[in-house]
């Protein structure tokens, strides 16, 4: 009997002394693996039942075939005693029925495809509207860098979809295993047991190895998120790496790393495929038995070369069925430990979010955008004009402790609003709370008299426009960067209010030149008018700008909020700066230490 100790002694076997620990253990005691792969693939098959349904039948078609196969096999041996004519006939059979079943594949092949696309899309398009469209801030969702965000909506949705594929195997695979079973029992009952036997096998070993399996996966995924996370930094930060002189130190920590990655991934695919072996070597022992129980029979006569033919031909298909079992039994573990990660990208954490029905257009293509009204500010009026801005007894709490204290803010429409204070007094978080980009404690936001509710998604352009203290920038054109589909018409003027103007005439291209990923091909100063002119463009009717001069030459800064003082009551800002000269222009200050509002 193999016990769980053991496997882990075989793999250990071939691991170096000096190898990274892995603990299992506590990986497993931690809130980690949801076993919730198959309530989720459920889900997504009952989103497009037809889909599945149809594949399905293809599929069940394709793997039934050799049946009637084993059938035309059986007359060609019992037709070779007689005339050559029905044995030309019966093989004429075989052949046809070999080209229309691999005639069926490629049919199941094409309706497969679509549903393992629609698999993928149900996933994909429900973390995405909830990343964008939930309340609530989504940075704490998001994971640490841009790659395991992308090995989770890449190979995490693979893995779910890779359930829904099994399911098509199994089902398959079980139809025409029971038909062969129910022949087989006809020619010999004892021998079709003995191949039965396997199947009871496969199941028990999934459930002892189904722990181990998803440990070994979940410990797998974890490494590679450093390693990816780990990558995505070094290649950010690449030129305070070589000020610092730190390139043998990172390459010291990716070796590290590396190694960690390569023991957990080689663990995971040794287990894996340690359990597919197994599956398939206790298969091929079934076949064994069976055909050591036809030996009897076969030498007193009452089996003919017909029949042992038959019974090879479906003995072998009986067999695929441990065999598509293992499979199953992996994939569901290891899916196990991607529904929980994709999980943890929806607001509740709830794996079952992520399979919510969607509507999709892979057929014909999704219908034209609609294109949402734009109101010139001189235009806009109710909801959409800002009139007043009222914040009452806001409070942020960060890891138990409490960084905003019981804010009070008014705000008037035209209104030049500036906040300061000491380094680390929580002025940002201040505005991002405004925004709702970090979770509010306590406290109510109004807008014009009405309660917002979730600021992340009601405090946006048109109404609000930000300007972060470290802005993002898109690795696309200047203007697509500042742009981001809005239309050009007010590109210019937000060029000229950012103080770009005389930037585009030393750039290669102007406004087509490639700004690179987080905006590398630009200057610091630039990157930060970049972001400001990203929000000048949408015209807001509240600009919110987190401490310009974090990035700007006082001249430069200088000369942005000299043009930004000529639009004095044209539009409301609130601001972080610390500039005698902004403070001095405001019509409120407000002077934050320690989370609190002193004056």
């Amino acid at each position: 009997m193999i016990e769980q100790e053991d496997l882990d002694e075989q793999i250990a076997d071939d691991r170096p002394d000096d190898g990274p620990v892995i603990d299992t253990d506590a990986i497993e005691d931690s809130p980690t693996v949801d076993r919730a792969s198959i309530p989720v693939a459920w889900r997504i098959l009952r989103s497009d039942p037809g889909g599945w349904g149809i594949a399905a039948l293809w599929w069940v078609m394709f793997f039934s075939l050799p049946l009637p196969i084993g059938l035309a096999v059986l007359q060609v041996f019992d037709s070779a005693e007689g005339t050559s004519a029905s044995v030309w006939l019966w093989l004429a059979v075989f052949a046809g029925l070999e080209v229309g079943r691999w005639t069926i594949l490629v049919f199941g092949i094409v309706q497969w495809h679509g549903c393992w696309v629609y698999w993928h899309t149900v996933p994909r398009v429900n973390m995405l509207r909830s990343l964008v469209a939930d309340p609530g801030p989504a940075t704490g969702r998001l994971p640490g860098s841009t790659g395991e965000a992308v090995s989770r909506f890449r190979d995490d949705v693979r893995d779910v979809a890779m359930v829904l594929d099994i399911w098509l195997d199994v089902l398959a695979s079980f139809v025409s295993s029971v038909a062969a079973f129910i022949v087989l029992l006809y020619i010999d009952a004892r021998a079709a047991l003995a191949i039965v036997a396997p199947v009871v096998a496969v199941l028990w070993l999934g459930q002892i190895l189904g722990r181990r399996l998803r440990e070994w996966r979940w410990a797998e995924r974890q490494r590679t998120a450093r390693v990816t996370s780990f990558l995505g930094e070094t290649f950010g930060a690449v030129t305070a790496v070589k000020v610092a002189g730190a390139e043998d130190a990172v390459r010291r920590r990716f070796v590290q790393l590396g190694e960690d990655r390569a023991w957990a991934a080689r663990r995971d695919q040794v287990g894996t495929q340690m359990f597919q072996t197994m599956s398939g070597v206790t298969a091929n022992a079934g076949i064994g038995l069976a055909m050591l129980a036809i030996v009897g029979p076969i030498r007193s006569g009452r089996l003919g070369a017909g029949e042992v033919a038959l019974f090879t031909a479906y003995a072998t298909l009986l067999a695929s069925l441990p065999r598509m079992l293992g499979r199953a039994a992996i994939w569901r573990r290891q899916a196990d430990v991607s529904v929980t990660r994709l999980g943890r990208l929806m607001p509740d954490r709830t794996p079952d979010d992520v399979a919510e029905p969607v509507q999709t257009w892979l057929r014909h293509g999704p219908p034209d955008m609609p294109q949402p009204e734009r109101i010139a500010p001189a235009h806009r009026r109710g909801v959409d004009r800002f009139e007043r801005l009222e914040v009452r007894d806001l409070a942020v709490r960060l890891d138990d402790d409490e960084q905003i204290r019981h804010v009070d803010l008014d705000v008037e429409r035209g209104q030049l609003v500036v906040v300061t204070g000491p380094v680390g007094a929580g002025k940002s978080l201040l505005l991002r709370s405004l925004l709702g980009l970090v979770p509010r404690h306590t406290g109510q936001i109004s807008w014009n008299g009405e309660a917002i509710v979730d600021p992340s998604v009601e405090l946006v352009p048109p109404r609000v426009a930000y300007v972060p203290q470290v802005p993002r920038l898109f690795s696309e054109t200047l203007t697509e960067t500042v742009l981001l589909g809005e239309p050009e018409i007010g590109l210019v003027d937000a060029l000229w209010l950012a103080c770009l103007d005389e930037d585009l005439k030393e750039l290669p291209r102007g406004l087509d030149t490639m700004v690179g990923p987080k905006g590398v091909r630009l200057s610091g100063g630039q990157i930060q008018r970049t972001a400001a002119a990203r929000a000048f463009v949408r015209r807001p009717e509240v600009l919110v700008i987190d401490d310009l001069s974090s990035a700007l030459d006082v001249a430069t800064e200088t000369l942005l909020w000299d043009r930004l003082f000529e639009q004095r009551g044209e539009r409301t800002v609130i601001a972080v700066s610390h500039r005698p000269r902004v403070l001095a222009a405001a019509d409120l200050v407000v002077v934050l230490d320690d989370g609190r509002v002193v004056t």
